[in-house]
């Protein structure tokens, strides 16, 4: 069954790498900023550790078109799914295992993250290895498995700071089971602790040297501090999650939990991929209660989620519960394919506002490249960070630097911290949209309007360029 698996698995992934080659979107915002990350390798960046600038500079070493850029996530997803086929076989045999691995790489939001390069995609395999090698280690004595679990562990917090939930996850998970609690609470969990600390101590150390920026984000993006409480943004997520995961599995979860004898998972195998799922999910409703969390901040827990779902839908109506949730999910699949191959159908059919931020760039950085070329500016000027990233990209060639507008002299993203416009700067060329306008023109003596581009950015639709003379640099103080 795994050569079945795997030869499933990898004709999707062809699919999808064919269709990132011949689609028109370009860079979703966050993308062009990490592709400008992975220009300067660095043990961190402002708001992410390092992992994705450095997987992206790997893929890029022939060049860096938008699907050149994006090809490690369709590649790293079908890889997932196949540590899926893992745990699903050591939880539950080889057909838990072949279903998990098809249901995961046919997820509607791994289908979605399939056509993006994002922080997510290293940290689900990542955290898929480690499970696996923690139920390996839990029935072997051989150091190769915790080994493997910590070296997983400290990658995965080199793409993004939520794989610490993995730790916590692997306690819960030592309190339920006793025989994780051998693995857990011995010596060889402290070497696999121990191992992803020693992975991550070269970010911890560029953190400190640069005023723990990365960490400061993470809990600037929780927003505790401006707490709202609200029980509609909790619902909301939730619902986001049966979007995620797909209706079927999410419910079949729910259900396996709910009632275990539903599941043909061994009991003791049901709890530990019980304890690596829920704990992720209860934090994020917390978080989405008390302030936001988007959908995908859950991510992790469908890594134990799929086998427990996928039980429990084999048992459904003689696996007919399994077979809709495959289909739909299919559905999903090919729309997603369709529409990155030609965006226009999203338009007909009523969800261009889908695709609006990956579109319309490369006109606007060619505009702005053509208009740097007409007067004798200093530099190319930005005040919001996603058209910043997006003019580093598309504004090329060019012979002027690019700098980031700042309110007071705080940086709050990579581009303010590496990069900013400094007083004084007799003449640049600025690029600012409608609602940031007063704040950026009042820090010039003056500024003329020279182009008004369409553009897709927060709130925004258009794009201001001027001629902006005498910056006196911010204007608000810390």
């Amino acid at each position: 069954m795994f050569r079945l698996a795997l030869g499933i698995v990898a004709a999707v992934t062809l699919v999808r790498i064919a269709v990132l080659i011949i689609s028109p979107l370009q860079l979703y915002p966050d993308e062009a900023q990490y592709w400008w990350w992975a220009q300067t390798p660095d043990w961190g960046y402002f708001s992410k550790p390092p992992l994705i600038a450095w997987i992206i500079r790997l893929t890029t070493l022939g060049g860096d078109p938008e699907w050149a850029i994006r090809i490690a996530s369709p590649i790293l997803h079908g890889a997932t799914a196949m540590v899926l086929f893992g745990i699903g076989r050591v939880t539950s045999g080889d057909r838990v295992g072949f279903w998990s691995a098809l249901a995961y790489a046919t997820l509607p939001g791994v289908s979605y993250s399939s056509g993006l390069i994002s922080t997510d995609v290293p940290l689900l395999f990542c955290w898929a290895v480690a499970l696996y090698a923690l139920l390996r280690a839990r029935d072997s004595h051989s150091w190769h498995w915790p080994f493997l679990c910590g070296s997983a562990l400290g990658i995965g917090l080199l793409a993004k700071y939520a794989m610490a939930y993995f730790p916590l996850c692997a306690v819960v998970a030592a309190i339920v089971v006793p025989s994780i609690r051998t693995v857990v609470l011995s010596l060889r969990g402290a070497a696999i602790l121990g191992l992803g600390l020693l992975f991550l101590s070269p970010n911890l150390l560029w953190n400190a040297t640069h005023g723990f920026p990365t960490l400061a984000h993470t809990g600037a993006n929780a927003n505790w501090s401006h707490a709202r409480y609200s029980v509609g943004s909790a619902a909301a997520f939730i619902a986001g999650q049966f979007g995620v995961f797909g209706p079927f599995m999410m419910a079949a979860y729910l259900a396996g939990l709910y009632r275990p004898k539903l599941s043909p998972v061994r009991r003791e195998n049901a709890l530990i991929l019980a304890a690596f799922s829920v704990p992720v999910l209860i934090l994020m409703v917390v978080q989405s209660f008390i302030s936001e969390a988007n959908a995908n901040w859950a991510a992790t827990a469908y890594v134990a989620a799929a086998p427990l779902a996928i039980a429990v839908l084999l048992s459904w109506w003689n696996a007919r519960g399994l077979w809709m949730s495959l289909g739909l999910s299919a559905a999903v699949l090919l729309a997603l394919l369709v529409t990155q191959s030609v965006p226009s159908v999203a338009e007909v059919v009523g969800l261009g506002n889908a695709l609006g931020r990956e579109q319309g760039w490369k006109r606007i950085g060619e505009a702005v490249a053509a208009q740097s070329r007409r007067s004798p500016y200093e530099a190319i000027v930005a005040g919001n960070r996603s058209v910043l990233a997006e003019l580093l990209y598309y504004a090329r060639p060019r012979s002027l630097p690019v700098r980031a507008w700042d309110v007071n002299a705080v940086p709050r993203d990579h581009f303010q911290m590496t990069m900013p416009l400094e007083a004084p700067a007799h003449r640049v060329l600025l690029a600012i949209v409608p609602e940031e306008a007063k704040g950026v023109l009042a820090t010039f003596d003056s500024a003329r309007r020279l182009l008004t581009l369409p553009v897709h950015v927060g709130r925004s639709r258009t794009l201001g360029l001027y001629d902006a003379r005498g910056y006196r640099g911010p204007q608000n103080h810390p």
